[in-house]
């Protein structure tokens, strides 16, 4: 009785042995699934003027065109793959010296102009965040505008808002293009914006 015993013990043990070695290979596949479908995070994403062959440059007086970049971080690209866990990227040139580049091609300006346009630039952040069934990208852009004519001014805002997602694993050349889209998006409904164009008409002489 007692071999018999013993003999069950050891039978009993090698299960278990297995099941735990079972366990384990699957959590190696899982997590090994894991890695292959996390990005490699670029080193700096590449932003772009918006197209603005289809405007119509507006007849005003110059203005003095500068732009502020009011953000609380550099990078436009985080990817967070877990709550502690996050990589960065930042863009290839400055954000305000793009933006500023292209609204002069569009705004007429003037250094020594008494108008002041402020833009300030509150917000250009993509999130890729990774979930469940893989990861989501939040992109989010934000403008304000402030112009000044002696003692009269007027103050706008402008924001875009673009999701995307589930990825199972992500494009960054995709996740690139979403932003710049969102970034042009912005900058054309600040320069299409006839609110302010005709502020302009009225108090600038």
């Amino acid at each position: 009785m007692t071999d018999k015993k013993t003999k069950r013990a050891t039978t009993k043990g090698r299960n278990t042995m297995r099941n735990i070695i079972a366990v384990v290979m699957l959590a190696g596949i899982i997590l090994l699934s894991g890695c292959a479908n996390t990005p490699n995070v670029p080193n700096e994403v590449r932003v772009t003027a918006p197209d603005i062959t289809d405007f119509q440059k507006p007849v005003l007086q110059p203005v003095r065109l500068s732009v502020r970049d009011q953000r609380t971080q550099n990078h436009v690209l985080r990817v967070e793959h877990t709550p502690d866990n996050a990589e960065f990227a930042t863009t290839h040139i400055p954000m305000a010296t793009l933006m500023s580049a292209a609204l002069r091609e569009y705004w007429p300006h003037d250094d020594n102009s008494q108008v002041l346009f402020t833009v300030y630039l509150e917000d250009a952040l993509t999130r890729v965040v990774a979930q469940n069934d893989g990861y989501e990208a939040e992109h989010h852009v934000a403008v304000r505008v402030v112009v000044r004519s002696g003692t009269e001014w007027i103050g706008r805002q402008y924001v875009t808002r673009v999701s995307g997602g589930p990825y199972r694993k992500v494009n960054f050349e995709q996740i690139n293009d979403t932003f710049n889209r969102a970034v042009h998006a912005t900058l054309r409904d600040l320069m299409s914006d006839q609110i302010l164009q005709e502020w302009l008409q009225d108090h600038v002489q």
